[in-house]
């Protein structure tokens, strides 16, 4: 993989099991949007920004969380175009369903799903966005969720994706890595939500994705926002 300046870096496996996720995430739904949400909202909105949507857009929002950027989402595309999102816990969706009735939103439908296996036919959706999640993902299933995505999406749709990443050379995330990789596999969902630092921008454009473009976002959550196109 290469690096928001063209450098070669590696990434190292996810090590989180998909039951292990549904139980560790909802137990952050009760706050994670408070707690984590604000660190990676700089991210979170330029891949929104950068997707670019309009207000007769067909949306999907993959790994919803609690709903903080889907929130961002319904204010930006009108009823009565439905949104859509997924994810796989269920007290996630819980409270995102809350905070977008909260907020007087009535134009979505939410589903537990996995992004593996997206619930939607074909060529449904103008934009994909999906953020915090592939970092989660092991490497040899990458491919299977990116196909997912490419699926659902209408020739010309865009896809946008926001992670936890890292740069070349940095020896925080090194130390990070090495932490991780040296954890007991039970505790690793509870450390940092079980997130490693990846580097999309490669595997999006393997895909068969065009017009790939990375950008490094710094802070606390070091992140990456990679967005794209599918071909017409």
């Amino acid at each position: 993989m290469t690096g928001p300046h063209g450098e070669q870096v590696s990434m190292i496996d996810a090590r989180v099991s998909t039951p292990a996720l549904r139980r560790a995430y909802d137990c952050y739904s009760h706050f994670y949007g408070a707690l984590a949400a604000p660190l990676e909202r700089k991210a979170r909105m330029l891949a929104l920004a950068r997707a670019g949507l309009t207000r007769q857009d067909a949306v999907l929002e993959v790994a919803v969380g609690p709903g903080v950027t889907f929130l961002e989402i319904l204010k930006r595309v009108d009823s009565p175009q439905v949104v859509y999102g997924v994810d796989l816990s269920p007290k996630m969706l819980r409270a995102a369903r809350r905070r977008a009735l909260g907020a007087g939103y009535a134009h979505f439908d939410l589903r537990e799903a996995d992004a593996r296996s997206l619930p939607f036919g074909d060529a449904t959706f103008d934009v994909v966005y999906n953020s915090y999640m592939l970092d989660l993902i092991p490497l040899g299933e990458m491919p299977r969720v990116l196909s997912e995505f490419r699926r659902v999406l209408k020739p010309g749709g865009r896809l946008a994706l926001a992670n936890f990443s890292k740069r070349a050379g940095s020896k925080t995330m090194r130390l990070y890595e090495a932490a991780y990789t040296a954890l007991p596999a039970r505790w690793v969902p509870y450390v940092a939500g079980g997130c490693r630092p990846v580097l999309m921008a490669g595997r999006v454009a393997q895909a068969g994705f065009h017009h790939v473009e990375q950008e490094f976002v710094p802070g606390i959550i070091p992140s990456e926002v990679v967005t794209a196109a599918r071909d017409r």
